[in-house]
């Protein structure tokens, strides 16, 4: 596993028998961006297809992000057996990006970018490129979360590129996200803030790819309690608050790649930008506050991103169980676009916002719909005729073979143990009636108004009792989990020292066992002093183990030591934790 998970995005592609190229494209402020590209199949075959194909990752991410998974879920991959010729792209900032012609990434100037210049300086330079090796007149765009947000950008401020992008395909769209229900929009208010911080802490550098998600890889999650605690069930419940519930179908053997090449760095002005999307109804520049909008758009407010005149077919792929990506915010989105190409719902209401990439099922639901759509706009004859009238008129991607997903509400992701908030559902005539449009008599309009406003509020409320619920039940979930594990442990420890000669009574070293168990479980899960029932301290469980346990398994046994390390380095483990709560 350690050699997989130390690998970079190329050394991913040659393991799986693909050949690579990486290409520097220096944009037109000065950043180098590192470009890798696919330029055969795995049967070394060069590609068929008319147009090349450019993806773009989401935010923190990297082009390694599309190649974890390996030839059974990679896109990029996938595509080159299907004969195209595929480059990915690396934001500028990322763990492959991080070179200037002028600047070094240590320097505050260099992190002092947002959506808008990556939008606008790095995807025209990429295309550029792409256009000019390949010898094309234009290329398809794949974009994975910010991948669709600086696309939409770039076409709506650069036009002269329209005519070089055969089609876009967005995965998971982000461009609004007022309505978002991820746990990012309790975090949003304060990124300004944030901001303020890193600029000073790390010149504007937001969470860079480090040495330290090599240790913990590497170290942590070779041991089966910390892989079971920290890296499962804390990434999965990570997950689920930021992307949706947690994903159907995941092989837990990707986790240490994702830790190990996730987060990969980005500028904290562009994670504020994100934030400034969350609080405004708007798709718009950064907001640099009324005074210094002065100085660089001569107004107040930012001006906003004008969606109605891309000219290039977007096709819109979403999960109805992605809580980041509203559906509201997608059909407003759709709206939009003048040219919409198809908006496809992935035919699962588990589909979350990092399945995309990783889910085992992802080649099915996913992939699939994307080949298909890039094999009908790939063809020299082909032209945008307007959307197909059957996905696209499905206002909330019920589907054929699903319930209705209705605004404001989550789909649960399974029908046994993952249990999410159903939200309080607004009346229908909220998003349809206006008081304009009634017969005209102030006094209805009014009081329909005061009930709009009252309907609000109850949603609101509603909203956050659910949401404490289903918190409640992943903390639950959470401790009755590691409860489990330490029984196991316990039971294992029980075995071991039954087989070998203990100096005193056996049952007094299981008690003493399940007892230290128990006073790590309650000081982990509740964050508490020990409960009556343990029979000693917690910051004396390393001193136990100095003290009895040692002495009554036998040295010569390995079990016997691996248990006594492991032990003892929880015992330390939780005086740490018990002296950072104080």
């Amino acid at each position: 596993m350690s050699e997989n998970v130390i690998s970079s995005t190329v050394e991913i592609i040659k393991k799986n028998g693909y050949a690579v190229e990486v290409h520097d494209v220096v944009t037109d402020d000065g950043y180098i961006l590192e470009l890798h590209r696919i330029p055969r199949n795995k049967s070394g075959q060069d590609p068929t297809r008319n147009h090349p194909v450019f993806l773009h990752h989401g935010i923190l991410g990297s082009s390694a992000d599309w190649v974890l998974g390996g030839a059974d879920i990679s896109l990029p991959m996938q595509l080159s057996d299907a004969g195209y010729d595929v480059w990915m792209a690396n934001c500028r900032g990322n763990t492959y990006s991080r070179k200037h012609l002028s600047m070094t990434f240590k320097q505050k100037d260099f992190w002092n970018f947002s959506l808008h210049e990556v939008g606008t300086f790095d995807l025209p330079a990429s295309f550029d490129y792409i256009l000019m090796k390949t010898n094309a007149t234009q290329l398809h765009y794949i974009g994975y979360s910010m991948g669709t947000s600086v696309f939409f950008i770039m076409a709506s401020e650069r036009h002269e590129y329209h005519q070089k992008i055969r089609s876009q395909i967005s995965l998971a769209p982000v461009a609004y996200l007022f309505n978002t229900r991820s746990s990012v929009r309790h975090i949003a208010p304060y990124a300004k803030k944030m901001n303020t911080m890193y600029q000073w802490v790390s010149n504007g550098m937001f969470l860079p790819q480090s040495k330290m998600q090599s240790f913990l890889v590497t170290n942590a999650y070779g041991e089966k309690i910390t892989r079971t605690m920290f890296c499962q069930k804390c990434i999965s419940y990570a997950v689920s608050s930021v992307c949706g519930s947690e994903t159907y179908i995941f092989d837990d053997k990707l986790i240490p790649l994702v830790i190990e090449h996730f987060p990969a760095g980005t500028s904290a002005k562009l994670t504020t930008h994100f934030s400034q999307l969350i609080l405004k109804d708007c798709f718009s520049q950064y907001d640099y506050g009324p005074i210094m909008n002065l100085q660089h758009y001569n107004s107040t407010e930012p001006p906003t991103y004008n969606l109605r005149s891309i000219h290039v077919p977007i096709a819109l792929i979403y999960g109805k169980n992605d809580v980041l990506t509203d559906v509201e915010d997608i059909m407003r989105l759709k709206s939009q676009l003048p040219k919409l190409l198809d908006v496809v719902p992935i035919d699962s209401p588990r589909c979350n916002h990092v399945d995309f990439l990783w889910s085992l099922d992802v080649t099915k639901q996913v992939n699939v719909t994307v080949t298909e759509i890039l094999q009908k706009t790939d063809h020299t004859d082909w032209k945008y005729t307007g959307p197909p009238a059957g996905p696209c008129a499905d206002v909330y991607g019920t589907g054929d073979n699903d319930g209705p997903v209705t605004k404001d509400q989550q789909p649960n992701s399974t029908n046994d143990q993952h249990e999410l908030a159903n939200f309080v559902l607004v009346p229908d005539y909220l998003s349809s009636v206006t008081p304009m449009q009634q017969d005209g008599d102030d006094d209805n309009s009014t009081e329909l108004i005061r009930e709009q406003k009252l309907l609000q509020k109850v949603q609101l409320f509603g909203n956050l009792i659910m949401l404490l619920k289903s918190t409640e039940t992943k903390y639950h979930r959470l401790r009755d989990g590691l409860t489990r594990e330490f029984s196991e442990w316990t039971r294992s420890a029980r075995n071991v020292t039954g087989t070998h000669r203990v100096v005193g009574n056996n049952s007094t070293v299981v008690t003493g066992l399940e007892d230290t168990v128990g006073c790590a479980v309650a000081a982990i899960t509740e964050q508490s002093v020990m409960t009556p029932q343990c029979t000693g301290k917690v910051g004396d469980i390393g001193e136990y183990n100095n003290g009895g346990l040692n002495h009554n398994i036998d040295d010569r046994t390995a079990t016997g030591r691996a248990l006594y390390t492991t032990f003892n380095n929880l015992g330390r483990a939780i005086r740490f934790l018990k002296f950072r709560h104080k």
